[in-house]
């Protein structure tokens, strides 16, 4: 940093990425809320919550690999900019027809699912751009603030949404997060970048994913970490943001508690984001997973239908543990991949850390029916405690440690 100004936000490139995701992230912070409660005001059901969240993420997981293949050989902003207005376009119609009284929620799971395949091509052109921003010796410090940004709008987005949803309708939030998307657009249409020497010709899909898998299980950290996130969300993190709302409306006040609950999780992530910037240490995944131990009180909390201002500070502990570890995880991939290769080897990793979230998304809420929603919360928290000490007795998990920089090479630009 120089007078404190940090480094990488001279990067005017780094910058302008840096504002489109902030203002992003604000609108995809919000719209979950306000998703889950014009579901809840349709349907009344905590299952037809699940089923939204899980058609989003069920057609995104389903074509994150063409994503991948996209973005390593397209322009990344020019496949992010498509992303951004095709999403802004499924935001508008659903806070439009929830706004009119029009919406059926069968159209609205529609509606989600067209969104989820738009973010397929987002997330492995986002992950690969970042190093196009940015010098190499820059990357980590990128990453920690692109972890703020996300982060910032954490708090931001949850709070905003639960007061538009609670004060004035699921609609008009709905609304917001359509023009967060559409400002995300345009601002990155600002940047110049080099096309990075991507073929023109047509693709081996077949050859270009065996490509890409090779790059991900080269290192048995990346896949073993993308298997635990894996069955991670799948048996703690839906049943907390599927059964969290629906407890929250009968127990705990509403939208307004649970906007408690995400800002608490938001705010630890922020400040795990800020960490990330000065603490490295020498064995990064013993840290992330002894935060990720702790992680399991929120669940036990919201199990026993504890204040929301309990969970919200729980929350915090979970969400610092999920940011820090975000961002060595990405860095750490960044530095060892292959430029050309590292959208599909994003894409490989969202795919394996989405392949079941769908899945808890849609069956937290009948498999509460059946059990109870505490005994659901609980067994997730036990899972997250047993299986992330399990994790240390991977050699390659429990050594890991943080590379140097690459050699650098500076962006360059479009003439």
């Amino acid at each position: 940093m120089i007078r404190g100004v940090p480094e990488v936000l001279r990067e005017r490139n780094f910058r302008l990425l840096f504002a489109a995701r902030t203002v992003s992230f604000f609108g995809t912070n919000l719209a979950p809320i306000a998703v889950a409660f014009a579901v809840l005001g349709l349907t009344g059901s905590a299952t037809f919550v699940g089923l939204s969240f899980a058609a989003w993420t069920l057609a995104q997981v389903s074509t994150l690999l063409v994503g991948g293949i996209v973005a390593d050989r397209l322009p990344r902003r020019r496949v992010m900019i498509a992303s951004d207005t095709a999403n802004f376009c499924v935001r508008a119609t659903m806070g439009a027809l929830l706004v009119a009284g029009a919406m059926d929620v069968w159209f609205l799971i529609a509606l989600q699912a067209v969104g989820g395949v738009a973010t397929a091509f987002y997330s492995p052109a986002s992950t690969g751009l970042v190093p196009q921003t940015v010098p190499a010796r820059l990357l980590q410090q990128a990453n920690g603030f692109m972890s703020i940004a996300r982060y910032v709008a954490f708090p931001l987005g949850a709070a905003v949404g639960g007061a538009v949803v609670a004060t004035i309708g699921a609609g008009e939030g709905l609304l917001l997060d359509a023009a967060s998307y559409g400002t995300s657009a345009l601002v990155l249409t600002r940047l110049r970048l080099a096309q990075g020497g991507r073929a023109a010709a047509a693709p081996n899909f077949v050859r270009e994913l065996r490509e890409g898998w090779h790059a991900f299980t080269e290192h048995t950290w990346i896949w073993v970490l993308t298997v635990w996130i894996s069955l991670y969300f799948l048996v703690t993190y839906a049943p907390f943001f599927v059964l969290g709302p629906y407890i929250a409306r009968q127990s705990l006040g509403g939208a307004s508690a649970w906007a408690i609950v995400v800002t608490g999780e938001g705010i630890g992530a922020l400040a795990g984001g800020l960490a990330v910037l000065r603490f490295r240490p020498s064995r990064a995944w013993v840290v992330i997973c002894g935060l990720f131990v702790a992680t399991a009180v929120q669940s036990v909390l919201l199990a026993q239908h504890a204040p929301a201002v309990a969970i919200g500070a729980a929350a915090v502990v979970a969400g610092f543990a999920f940011s820090f570890g975000t961002v060595v995880f990405e860095t750490g991939v960044q530095q060892r991949v292959a430029p050309e290769k590292l959208s599909r080897v994003s894409a490989y990793n969202w795919l394996g850390a989405m392949a079941f979230l769908p899945t808890g998304y849609a069956i937290a809420g009948p498999v509460a029916d059946l059990v109870g929603t505490s005994r659901v919360l609980w067994f997730g928290a036990g899972w997250v405690v047993v299986t992330t000490l399990a994790l240390m007795l991977v050699r390659d998990v429990r050594e890991y440690r943080a590379s140097g920089p690459a050699a650098e090479v500076a962006p360059i630009p479009v003439t």
